[in-house]
This record gives structure tokens, C-alpha cells and sequence, in this order.
């Protein structure tokens, strides 16, 4: 089965499926140590374990229930991949996790917020998900103004709760209900 994911667009950006053509980029984005910091992967990361991932991803025609599903960050004036941003549907499909990578030279002029506002927007009113939750390594201080700034509310700390290889750390819960997304939507 072959992705069918029609892109998302916002003012500044694509959101689109990974294809093979993205795994030098995506494995050169997780190979930045400061990226792999707070991540589910250890640096260096291989192409060809890229080359696997997005291949993985584009098995599946979009999101699914009990997957992730990964999509380039386009910026749209240079076509230039800044990153990606990911999302997990739970096996009921009623809530979504996102998740955001952008590389280092692409941080800070709010791409992270603007990409993950729009896959928020499509898990919200395209997915009809209940609850849409993030979670980030509590010192991840710039991950966790991207998820303040889109309305995510602190839910908790899950005391050494996330392993990397052998390694525990704690784990920031992040949540935002459908219904407070769609208020705020209402007021812009």
C-alpha cells in the first residue's frame, strides 16, 4: 500500500509525506547531537535506518491507528526540508500524540510551532480525535514553549519513565482537548 496523504499547507509551509529522496536529510537531522538529545534515537543515524523508517511510513496510505506517521516540514518560498513532525494515533484513534524535529539551523523562527499547529488542525477537525498529547524530556525547554504556545497545559512528570537504550529519564506529559483546540481556533 502506497501513502495517499494529501500534504497540509500554512502560510509558510508543506507538510508532506517522507519520501526515499528525504532520508539523507532525515538521517543528517538525527545525527545532530543536539537534536538526539532528547529523542528516542542515538547519533549518529544512518541512512539506511532512515531508508527503513520512511519506508515504514509510507507503507500505510496516512495515519493509522497504533502508528506513527511521519511528514517532511517544507518551507515553501526555497522548497528547503526544515524537519519534521509526527503523529500517533491510539488504537481507538480518540487521541493523538505529535511530535516535531526541525534542524538546528531552522529553530527559532517558530517553523516547529507553525507545522505542529497544522497537524494539531488536521488531527482536531480531519481525524476527529478527542485529545491530542505531547510528551518531551522536562529540560527540553524550547520543545516545551512550542507546545505552550499552541495551548498544550502541563499535565505532569512521569518520574523515569522514558529509556533510551539503557539510559531513564523523566517524561513530561502535554495535553490539549479537542474542544479547548477548537475554542481557540473559534477566536483567531
Amino acid at each position: 500500500m502506497e501513502s495517499t496523504f494529501a500534504p497540509l499547507e500554512t502560510e509558510r509551509l508543506t507538510l508532506r509525506t517522507m519520501t526515499l529522496d528525504d532520508a539523507e536529510d532525515l538521517a543528517e537531522r538525527r545525527s545532530d547531537t543536539t537534536t538526539a538529545q532528547y529523542q528516542a534515537w542515538r547519533a549518529p543515524y544512518s541512512v539506511d535506518r532512515a531508508r527503513e523508517l520512511i519506508a515504514e511510513i509510507t507503507s500505510r496510505p496516512g495515519p493509522m491507528p497504533g502508528h506513527w506517521y511521519q511528514l517532511a516540514v517544507v518551507r515553501k518560498r526555497d522548497g528547503k526540508v526544515l524537519g519534521d513532525v509526527a503523529v500517533h494515533l491510539s488504537p481507538n484513534g480518540k487521541t493523538a500524540e505529535v511530535g516535531f524535529t526541525l534542524h538546528p539551523w531552522a529553530r527559532g523562527h517558530h517553523y516547529a510551532t507553525e507545522a505542529t499547529a497544522r497537524l494539531v488542525d488536521y488531527a482536531v477537525f480531519d481525524l476527529n480525535v478527542h485529545r491530542v498529547e505531547a510528551t518531551t524530556h522536562p529540560h527540553n525547554i524550547a520543545s516545551v514553549r512550542v507546545l505552550e504556545r499552541i495551548g498544550f497545559l502541563a499535565e505532569g512528570v512521569r518520574r523515569e519513565a522514558y529509556w533510551v537504550d539503557d539510559e531513564v529519564s523523566d517524561d513530561a506529559i502535554y495535553g490539549l482537548l479537542a474542544r479547548e483546540w477548537r475554542a481557540r481556533r473559534a477566536q483567531d
